[in-house]
C-alpha cells in the first residue's frame, strides 16, 4: 500500500499549548520531519523538559529537525509578538501556526458552576486563551508570512462551538468564534498565498474523561488521529484548503440528544 509522505522539512513552525497533549504531539511530528519547532506553553517547566527532549532525540537530529522552548502566554499581545520574533532571528522565517492552547474553563479554572454564577476571572479566562489567544498569535505571525508570500495557520476549534456548554460557556462561543476567524484569515491572506483552516473535533483522547463523551463511532479520537489529520490539511496535500472549518468528531454531532 502506498503511503502519504508529508514533508515539513526545513519549515518554521509556531505551536501553542506544546508542553503538552496534541500540541506536544504536533511538535514531535513537526521536528522529526525536519522542521524548525517554536515550542510556545505557559508551563515553563514542562515546556523546556519537552523541548529538551526533543532537540536531543536522535530521530530529530537526523531529520535535521529542532526545537526551541518559548514561554508564552498566549493572552498577552508581547507574548504573541515575542514567539513571532524568537522564530524570526533564529529562523529566519515562519511557515506555520498551529493554535492548540487552549481549554474549557470550567474544568481548567476549576470551577463546575453554572455560567450565570461562573466568576469573572473564570469567563475572562475562557475568552482570552482561546480566542484572543488565537488572535494575537495569528496577527503576530501572519506579516512574516504574507511578506514571504507563503504560509498556513491552523487554529483549534471544537464541537462545543456549536453544541454549547452551560458552565464553560465561554468556551463553545470562543470556538464558534473561531469558525468565523478563519474566513477572515483566509480571505485576508488568499492574495498573498496564506492559508487558514480551523480543525474541530470531538472527544479526543487527551485526558480519561473525554471517553465518556458520545459519538457515533463509539470511541473518542486518539490525539495522532487528530494531529495527523492537522498536519495533513498544513502540508502540500493539502493546498487548496482554506477558509474552512472541518470536523473530526466520529459523527458525535449526529448523535441524538
Amino acid at each position: 500500500m502506498k503511503t502519504i509522505e508529508l514533508h515539513f522539512e526545513n519549515k518554521v513552525a509556531i505551536i501553542t499549548g506544546a508542553a503538552s497533549g496534541m500540541g506536544l504531539l504536533a511538535s514531535r511530528e513537526l521536528a522529526a520531519a525536519g522542521a524548525k519547532v517554536v515550542m510556545c506553553d505557559v508551563n515553563k517547566e514542562s515546556l523546556d523538559n519537552e523541548a529538551s527532549v526533543l532537540a536531543a532525540d536522535a530521530a530529530v537530529a537526523q531529520s535535521g529537525g529542532t526545537a526551541v522552548p518559548c514561554l508564552c502566554d498566549v493572552r498577552r499581545w508581547e507574548d504573541a509578538q515575542s514567539a513571532a520574533a524568537l522564530a524570526l532571528d533564529r529562523f529566519g522565517r515562519i511557515d506555520l501556526l498551529l493554535c492548540f492552547a487552549g481549554g474549557n474553563e470550567a474544568r481548567v479554572c476549576k470551577s463546575p458552576l453554572p455560567f450565570y454564577e461562573q466568576p469573572r476571572e473564570v469567563i475572562d479566562w475562557g475568552l482570552d486563551v482561546n480566542l484572543r489567544g488565537p488572535i494575537y498569535m495569528a496577527r503576530a505571525c501572519m506579516s512574516a508570512m504574507v511578506e514571504r508570500k507563503s504560509g498556513v495557520i491552523c487554529l483549534l476549534g471544537s464541537v462545543t462551538g456549536f453544541e454549547g456548554d452551560g458552565r464553560g460557556a465561554m468556551y463553545g462561543t470562543a470556538k464558534s468564534g473561531l469558525f468565523n476567524f478563519v474566513k477572515g484569515l483566509a480571505k485576508a491572506g488568499a492574495p498573498h498565498g496564506v492559508r487558514a483552516f480551523c480543525v474541530s473535533p470531538g472527544p479526543v483522547l487527551t485526558r480519561p474523561g473525554m471517553a465518556n463523551m458520545k459519538t457515533l463511532l463509539g470511541r473518542a479520537a486518539d490525539p495522532p488521529e487528530v494531529v495527523d489529520f492537522i498536519l495533513y490539511l498544513a502540508s502540500e496535500k493539502g493546498a487548496f484548503v482554506t477558509g474552512t472549518n472541518h470536523v473530526f468528531d466520529g459523527g458525535r454531532l449526529c448523535v441524538p440528544r
